[in-house]
């Protein structure tokens, strides 16, 4: 379909799939600590509060684009030695959401050990006329760009990270990136992507992908993990009709979220889906990676973790992909800790080993989904 879909707002567009339009939570998450922290968005940019043994620095800046600041906010725990550093990038189909949607979750997973980043980057512009398929909030103040604008906040943030890790006391050489759905999306191409000038190709200018921000450290990253990931857009409408799903909406029209991240309609601009693939970039020097995806997902076709894992599998990455059976899209952690454990198919591949497929129950040194499997999974990439 080369029109525009009907629109949705982002609660409609959840609860179309029998998604949350609420943000993600631990509640019942007993390994992960009570909540005994709260969002302190009304303190000055920059300033540090205290919360039982977390330090929290909300509204650091970390990039200052033409169209405005970029700011993320950084919880670090009170350990004997610096802990490893978790960057967390927010769903919303690229065109809605803010860094401070998934707060209360990050702070309980930074009690865990872990220093934690909630990063703001660029939203999809709106063309004048345009009514996108998923309606922003037309108060949210986070600047807008065309991609690549995107991966290049995710790497700039990655750098300043690096760069400040001495000021505010975590481990600069132990980084994880984890994303939801179009932050997701992100956190799957900061790890696969080692240079952000790579994302160039034979598309975008120099201008366009040159770093500018704390540019004499690395933006590579040691390990990501991945729920509900879009991919190859190209592939997502035709995903979902070889399963016989009718998704919220077409991925091809000209007003859903990939074509408006793009800047055209993504039918028209095979080149531009290409390089904003992270599949793109995956070779043996990708970092290791557990996804997680629901088989009920009608926004994003649980497929497109499945090409991810096999491009990885093909080149000998270690990766771990969760298929959730009874799941939608934007599940909760409370869907993951049940007993007995929900159904789920788990894909294990190892460096120069063959793959385990394993419907159920657990794969041998797999914990089920849920935090424990992204505790573990963290304890065996970012922890020396």
């Amino acid at each position: 379909m080369t029109g525009q879909e009907p629109r949705f707002s982002r609660r409609q567009y959840l609860t179309q799939v029998g998604g949350v339009a609420t943000t993600l939570a631990l509640a019942g998450c007993s390994s992960l600590g009570d909540d005994e922290t709260t969002n302190r968005s009304s303190t000055t940019p920059g300033e540090s509060t205290n919360s039982s043994n977390i330090t929290a620095y909300e509204g650091l800046t970390y990039a200052e684009r033409r169209q405005g600041a970029l700011k993320l906010d950084l919880y670090v725990p009170q350990t004997e030695s610096d802990p490893p550093l978790l960057v967390y990038f927010h769903g919303g189909g690229w065109i809605a959401g803010t860094r401070k949607e998934d707060t209360a979750m990050l702070r309980r997973l930074a009690e865990t050990g872990y220093a934690v980043a909630t990063v703001d980057y660029r939203l999809s512009e709106i063309p004048d006329g345009m009514e996108p398929a998923l309606e922003p909030d037309p108060d949210n103040p986070t600047p807008r760009a065309t991609f690549p604008a995107q991966i290049l906040d995710t790497k700039a943030s990655v750098r300043w990270l690096r760069a400040n890790a001495g000021q505010y006391g975590y481990d600069a050489d132990q980084v994880a990136v984890w994303g939801t759905s179009a932050g997701s999306h992100l956190a799957a191409l900061t790890a696969t992507v080692d240079d952000v000038t790579d994302v160039a190709g034979d598309v975008y200018t120099d201008e366009q992908t040159t770093p500018t921000v704390a540019t004499e450290q690395s933006g590579t990253v040691q390990a990501a993990m991945l729920w509900f990931t879009p991919t190859d857009f190209l592939r997502m409408q035709d995903q979902f009709e070889r399963e016989g799903v009718s998704g919220v909406i077409s991925h091809n029209a000209a007003n859903s979220p990939e074509s408006l991240l793009l800047g055209g309609q993504i039918t028209e601009n095979e080149a531009k889906v290409e390089r904003a693939n992270p599949i793109t970039y995956v070779d043996e020097g990708t970092p290791p990676m557990q996804m997680m995806h629901g088989l009920q997902d009608r926004v994003v076709p649980y497929l497109q973790d499945v090409i991810l894992y096999e491009s990885l599998q093909d080149a000998g990455v270690d990766a771990t992909l969760y298929l959730l059976h009874e799941l939608g899209h934007e599940f909760f952690f409370d869907d993951l800790i049940t007993d007995p454990t929900i159904k789920q198919t788990v894909r294990v591949t190892h460096t120069h080993t063959s793959d385990t497929s394993i419907s159920g129950d657990l794969v041998a040194g797999r914990a089920p989904a849920g935090p424990e499997a992204m505790t573990d999974f963290l304890a065996r990439t970012i922890h020396d």
